[in-house]
């Protein structure tokens, strides 16, 4: 089984590589270019990638289509992103990067956060 991790090291952005990894590994067919402004924390060292691409596969997974549905993407979205603060203390690419987490760790974590979701 490919990992985003793996996909990281070819050379796409860790929202990138959190696209890929799940449509190879669980048969979707979501836009990777979806992912291509959110790389390096929307370009400017905001939200992580990964954290940003794990947020758009619980939307296409579980996100409305209609505003009349419930949008049952928010609870876990919502969980993944307080487990990532709770462990970093922050979830923006900048800060994980002073603090010496790389790029590796943290896809590495949140894919594993969000499999657990699925």
């Amino acid at each position: 089984m490919a990992t985003a991790k793996d996909f990281h090291k070819e050379g796409y952005n860790c929202c990138e590589a959190m696209l890929k990894s799940a449509n190879v590994n669980k048969g979707l067919d979501i836009p990777v270019n979806l992912g291509s402004p959110f790389g390096s924390g929307m370009t400017v060292g905001s939200t992580c990638g990964a954290i940003t691409g794990a947020a758009i596969i619980l939307g296409y997974l579980k996100g409305r289509k209609d505003s009349t549905e419930k949008n049952l993407s928010w609870k876990d979205t919502k969980a993944l992103m307080n487990a990532v603060k709770e462990k970093y203390g922050t979830l923006e690419c900048i800060q994980l990067k002073k603090q010496g987490v790389s790029c590796n760790e943290i896809i590495e974590y949140v894919e594993e956060l969000l499999n657990n979701q699925l």
